[in-house]
């Protein structure tokens, strides 16, 4: 991708110091937001280049719907953000409705430390099997968070909270890793804020409504997964 270029001394400094990538994320995150659209473009098609084979393919990524999709989507997303909460609710209904759909998530913690708290929180959820019902909930939450009200959250879905403090502190390098390769991801695909959605091999920034995801779905299967670059 030729966004990924410029980009490249910046990633290579970040990737040693993961929390200053996060607080990259925050600054880039603020500042996308401010001018960020509610509705999507119709999005760019990407070949399979290793950044997007990167995307797709991190082990770490809380995975949901089918084990062997026809359409994959991936989706960045921060729990404070409002657009993001606004049309989370399609996602769920089209995984619910759709067994050919597996949907990856990607938790991007760009609008500050609570955000980063409840991401890190979801991830440890997800050492659980709890990530899909607790990152729902945090959705659904208000925009405004901070420490209790998301323990509180985690109880309301059936989260051993004991646990998830344990899980917490046991995988803090890993969930922070994860954090790290979520942003770099980010930053490579030229991303400028949440929610960003790869649906197929299309990149489509800002909120999808449920006609808007189901016309990208269907596009989608029309044009089928990335593929690798044409030679020259």
């Amino acid at each position: 991708m030729t966004s990924a270029t410029p980009r490249r001394g910046l990633l290579s400094l970040v990737e040693r110091r993961p929390k200053l990538t996060l607080l990259m994320a925050v600054l880039v995150g603020l500042a996308a937001t401010a001018i960020f659209q509610n509705l999507p473009r119709e999005g760019r098609k990407l070949a399979l280049t290793p950044v997007v084979e990167t995307v797709l393919e991190d082990p770490g990524s809380p995975r949901a719907g089918a084990a062997d999709p026809d359409v994959t989507i991936v989706v960045f997303t921060d729990y404070q953000c409002s657009v993001c909460k606004a049309t989370a609710p399609a996602l769920m209904q089209l995984l619910a409705d759709d067994k050919k759909v597996q949907v990856i998530f990607k938790d991007w913690p760009i609008l500050g430390e609570a955000s980063t708290l409840a991401a890190r929180t979801a991830l440890a959820a997800h050492r659980q099997g709890k990530y899909l019902a607790f990152h729902s909930a945090l959705m659904a939450a208000p925009t405004r968070l901070d420490a209790d009200h998301i323990r509180r959250i985690a109880l309301s879905v059936g989260i051993d909270v004991d646990q998830l403090a344990a899980n917490e502190k046991t995988y803090a390098a890993e969930i922070d890793a994860q954090l790290t390769r979520h942003a770099n991801q980010a930053f490579s695909l030229g991303l400028r804020g949440t929610p960003s959605y790869l649906v197929g091999p299309h990149l489509i920034e800002g909120g999808l409504n449920e006609a808007r995801l189901a016309q990208a779905v269907a596009r989608a299967r029309a044009s089928g997964p990335p593929r690798a670059p044409t030679a020259p």
